[in-house]
């Protein structure tokens, strides 16, 4: 794992302890997959909702990721996520659409924001 990947990691940690820093009796776990043991994301859980927290690395965005989106969210029953991006990632209009859609916020994340 290059050092690249444990900082925009690490970022996307901050964004999802933020999400839940004003809230209170809120609580955020790791999502793991059964299958090949990594970490999909965190779980933002408070008693009004459930939000999923995750990144995707690559540098064009695609539908493939938006049904992976989709699919934690249901397993976690997640009313809604947000999927971290590098800032320079391309996203065509139909990935954003189906995000849209699907309630899944697509928040970039520049080399400022991972150095905080």
């Amino acid at each position: 794992m290059g050092t690249g990947r444990l900082v925009f990691d690490e970022a996307v940690a901050q964004i999802a302890r933020t999400a839940v820093a004003g809230v209170d009796d809120s609580r955020m776990e790791r999502i793991v997959d059964a299958g090949t043991g990594h970490q999909d994301g965190f779980l933002v859980e408070s008693f009004l909702e459930r939000v999923v927290v995750f990144a995707a690395q690559r540098g064009t965005l695609s539908l493939s990721d938006v049904s992976d989106a989709r699919r934690v969210m249901a397993r976690t029953q997640a009313r809604r996520a947000m999927l971290c991006v590098p800032a320079e990632a391309s996203i065509p209009n139909a990935v954003m659409l189906l995000a849209t859609l699907s309630k899944i916020e697509i928040v970039r994340v520049s080399a400022a924001d991972a150095a905080r």
